[in-house]
């Protein structure tokens, strides 16, 4: 309940927010009775504070490019291992610095082999349902 020192919304409840600086995307929370935004990160809570920086966000998008990126990142993993790669496979998504998620995001494994096209195709298809 929006009264609570800490409250979550249910996923269909969520009230968006959207960065006028990074783009990113994050949902209204409270915490310690604040009301706080919270990135639109699964497994994660990276909090911001709520501030004219950012903007409600009414539009709907399938997916944040951030999911899109993780779900590059576990097929990639899978194809690691058929291929005997499994030193790339072990790295999960999570377990990755922010700096090499994004790395991701914004190039992919970089290995000049078939895992490159396997995240061109992945990115080059479920993009096209994020606003980026």
């Amino acid at each position: 309940m929006k009264g609570d020192v800490d409250w979550d919304p249910k996923p269909d409840e969520r009230t968006y927010y959207r960065s006028g600086q990074d783009g990113q995307r994050a949902y209204l929370v409270k915490r310690g009775g604040k009301d706080m935004l919270r990135l639109d990160r699964p497994m994660e809570e990276l909090l911001r504070s709520l501030d004219a920086s950012w903007q409600p966000d009414h539009r709907a998008y399938a997916f944040t490019e951030y999911q899109v990126a993780q779900v590059a990142h576990e097929a990639h993993r899978s194809l690691c291992r058929l291929l005997g790669k499994y030193q790339d496979a072990e790295k999960d998504w999570l377990s990755l610095k922010e700096q090499d998620r994004i790395k991701w995001m914004e190039v992919g494994p970089e290995s000049g082999d078939i895992r490159d096209d396997l995240y061109d195709a992945i990115m080059g298809t479920l993009r096209q349902t994020t606003d980026g």
